[in-house]
């Protein structure tokens, strides 16, 4: 073989490493079947609650030896009932083991793969309780009554609603607005509950503006939600 022939034929090898891969094509690359793992997390975070009546049997603590979590009997069935630690104090003042309770909850798996129910409220004695945030002081609120408007940003999501009657809105989380609007029609009858944010040292509040309503538990429907 020629020195000729042998160095185009080595060149022609080099020529086709260098040619550069051609890009994948866009529609395999955006597969539209791909699941929108930040969108279902967000969707899950508007959670259906259940209700439970039954007995408190021992309370739980956690590995700092702070009391989190009580078994409960509801028809014939053991549940463990997980509450924030913060929230111990109130729970044992009204539900000591043996106390007849009505639980509304919503099912939790560890990533261990333990199975629990957390808690959203307690009715005990006719008394109703709430795990309240730990963070600033907030005074909670309860209302009832029909759905007069379902408020919306500039960008047209909903943020908030109106009860007939009150002038205060019940805000909401806005990733959960499009969610919370498919149960919310003009004149449909709610129970509400949540906090209102307490003014800060050095706030000054305008007369004539009342402290916003943050909505937490939300019953419409025949359903019960937790709204976080």
């Amino acid at each position: 073989m020629s020195s000729e022939i042998k160095n185009l034929e080595v060149n022609a090898v080099k020529t086709a490493k260098a040619v550069p891969k051609a890009p994948a094509d866009k529609s395999e690359k955006d597969n539209p079947q791909k699941p929108d793992h930040k969108h279902d997390k967000l969707k899950a975070q508007l959670r259906k609650l259940t209700t439970h009546a039954g007995t408190v049997g021992e309370y739980g603590a956690n590995p700092d030896g702070i009391y989190d979590r009580f078994t409960l009997t509801a028809a014939g069935a053991r549940h463990t009932i997980k509450f924030p630690p913060h929230f111990g104090q109130a729970l044992h003042q009204a539900a000591q083991p043996g106390a007849a309770v009505t639980v509304l909850a919503y099912p939790h798996t560890t990533p261990k793969g333990d199975e629990h129910l957390h808690l959203a409220s307690l009715e005990v004695s006719g008394q109703h309780l709430r795990p309240q945030s730990a963070g600033p002081a907030a005074e909670p609120f309860t209302a009832q009554g029909k759905v007069a408007e379902l408020l919306r940003d500039p960008q047209g999501h909903p943020r908030a609603l109106r009860l007939e009657g009150e002038a205060s809105e019940l805000r909401f989380p806005p990733h959960l607005g499009e969610q919370l609007a498919a149960y919310l029609a003009i004149g449909a009858v709610v129970q509400a509950s949540g906090s209102r944010r307490a003014d800060r040292p050095g706030e000054v509040r305008a007369p004539g503006n009342a402290a916003p309503l943050h909505l937490e538990l939300l019953t419409v429907g025949g359903e019960s939600f937790l709204i976080r």
